[in-house]
């Protein structure tokens, strides 16, 4: 189709020396320059879009009641991985899930440490659990303190492996609202 297209539109065009020097560019011209990137912000960015699915895959592994149901351990490891094993196991025992998901804002590498061989970073989140909600065996909602907080801040650490970032501790402050 594309040939075809430029095969009309040369048929049709006039050769003349006006429009040639209309189409073909003046030596003067020079391209855009690129932005070059940082490679911290952009290791910084790969670190929060990587968090992000990390929480993607523990809406999907708590849903299920089972890990195996997510892809999360593309995301995590360590404390984070087990202590999220060790939560559904006692999840799928009592029969109980979550349903809805959590919202997270404000993500932000607090810090980056590029002196060892892994690339590390802490991240500091806003997490929203209050479409998250808690179902028993019949798959009903349990009933929660009114109290709860459902907007706090969470902490990660993380490491950047060869095949991308990992989760490996995640932690709510308990007391900080965000």
């Amino acid at each position: 189709m594309t040939c075809t297209l430029l095969a009309l539109s040369a048929c049709s065009a006039k050769n003349t020396a006006d429009t040639d020097a209309k189409a073909t560019p003046t030596p003067s011209a020079t391209p855009t320059a690129t932005k070059s990137v940082d490679p911290s912000a952009a290791a910084e960015a790969e670190a929060v879009t990587a968090y992000s699915a990390f929480w993607r895959e523990m809406e999907r592994a708590y849903a299920a009641a089972d890990v195996d149901a997510s892809k999360l351990k593309d995301y995590a490891s360590g404390v984070a991985l087990v202590k999220t094993q060790v939560d559904t196991e006692r999840m799928k025992k009592k029969g109980s899930s979550f349903s809805g998901g959590v919202t997270l804002t404000d993500s932000t590498v607090t810090q980056l440490d590029d002196s060892k061989k892994l690339l590390k970073a802490k991240l500091s989140s806003c997490l929203d659990v209050t479409k998250w909600v808690v179902l028993d065996k019949d798959k009903k909602p349990v009933a929660l303190p009114s109290t709860r907080l459902t907007k706090y801040v969470v902490t990660a650490t993380m490491e950047r492996w060869a095949d991308g970032w990992r989760v490996l501790t995640n932690t709510p402050q308990s007391g900080q609202p965000c």
